[in-house]
């Protein structure tokens, strides 16, 4: 168990949110904390984290697929571009 001393004007505040949520402070309080520390285990690798961005980002609406792959597409010309013009006609693609 933890014990934490808040100034007044905090505990104040945390007292009106809680109330907003209809909780308790101490549970209030207990749950920001969870919500914002990092995850632990499995969910803190960097593909863990990839993964729940593919997630959160996945559809299946066909109009939305097609205006992300006219993105990359674009960025990889870009890129392409960017490269050609930095380094001259014999660079390497980046994106073949």
């Amino acid at each position: 168990m933890v014990t934490i001393s808040l100034p007044p004007e905090v505990e104040s505040r945390l007292q009106v949110e809680a109330s907003r949520h209809g909780l308790p402070k101490e549970e209030y309080a207990r749950n920001l904390i969870v919500e914002h520390l990092p995850p632990t285990g499995e969910g803190s690798s960097l593909a863990a984290l990839l993964a729940q961005w593919e997630q959160e980002d996945a559809t299946t609406d066909a109009a939305e697929i097609a205006r992300r792959n006219q993105e990359v597409e674009e960025f990889k010309a870009a890129m392409n571009r960017n490269r050609l013009e930095m380094e001259g006609p014999e660079s390497r693609k980046l994106f073949p």
